[in-house]
C-alpha cells in the first residue's frame, strides 16, 4: 500500500515536471533587448573615453621613463646620451654617444621607439607650457628636438614634449594632454597632466 502511494506521488511529480513551462513572450524579449541597447548606447562612449585616456597615459609614461633612463645611463656610463624626437613620424631615438661626436658609431647603443595607439607628439593652438609660455612646437629643447644628458645628469637645454590623442587633435581638446619636461640645470624629468579647470593647468 505504501509502495502504491509513493508511486502515485512520484507520478504526479513527474506530470508536474512534464507540464509546458511558461517562457518569455515576444514583447518581453523585445523589451529586454531594448533596455540592453540603451545601456550599451550609454556605456560605449564612456568606455571609449576611458580607453583613450588609458592609451595616452601609457604612451606618455613610456616617454617619461625613457628620458629618465637616458639621464641615468649618462651618469652611470660617464658619457653623453642624446634623445632626439621626430614629431612628424611620432618616433624618438636614444643614442648612447660614448665619444660625444653626435654620430651613431659602430658599437654605440641606439634605441628607437614609436608612439602607438593613435597617440601623437602634438599640441593644440593656444595651450601653454608649465612655465605659462605659449607652446609653439610639440617637442622643443632650446629650439631643438634633441635633448642631451651629460655625465653629471645635466641637460643641454630645458624644454618639453607634448602628447595628444588623435581624437583630441580633431576636436581641439586639451583635456587629456600630457607633457614631459626636462630642466637644464639638474636634468630633472617631470610628468605633467593637463587640467583646464586649474591655474596653472599643468599638474
Amino acid at each position: 500500500m505504501a509502495i502504491g502511494m509513493l508511486s502515485i506521488k512520484g507520478f504526479k511529480s513527474l506530470r508536474h515536471l512534464l507540464k509546458p513551462q511558461k517562457g518569455f513572450t515576444l514583447i518581453e524579449t523585445i523589451m529586454v533587448l531594448a533596455v540592453l541597447g540603451i545601456i550599451m548606447a550609454i556605456a560605449t562612449p564612456s568606455f571609449s573615453k576611458w580607453k583613450e585616456k588609458h592609451q595616452i597615459n601609457g604612451q606618455a609614461q613610456k616617454v617619461y621613463f625613457d628620458l629618465m633612463l637616458a639621464r641615468t645611463s649618462a651618469v652611470k656610463n660617464n658619457n653623453i646620451v642624446r634623445v632626439t624626437f621626430n614629431t612628424t613620424s611620432h618616433t624618438y631615438t636614444i643614442h648612447d654617444d660614448t665619444n660625444d661626436d653626435g654620430i651613431q658609431d659602430s658599437g654605440e647603443t641606439v634605441k628607437s621607439a614609436a608612439l602607438e595607439n593613435d597617440i601623437n607628439f602634438a599640441y593644440n593652438t593656444g595651450i601653454i607650457d608649465i612655465d605659462e609660455n605659449t607652446v609653439t612646437a610639440p617637442a622643443s629643447f632650446g629650439g631643438s628636438q634633441t635633448v642631451t644628458f651629460d655625465s653629471r645628469g645635466q641637460a643641454s637645454a630645458s624644454g618639453s614634449v607634448f602628447l595628444l590623442h588623435t581624437n583630441d587633435i580633431a576636436n581641439t581638446s586639451n583635456d587629456r594632454a600630457r607633457s614631459i619636461s626636462v630642466l637644464q640645470a639638474t636634468g630633472a624629468v617631470d610628468y605633467w597632466t593637463y587640467d583646464g579647470s586649474a591655474t596653472p593647468p599643468w599638474k
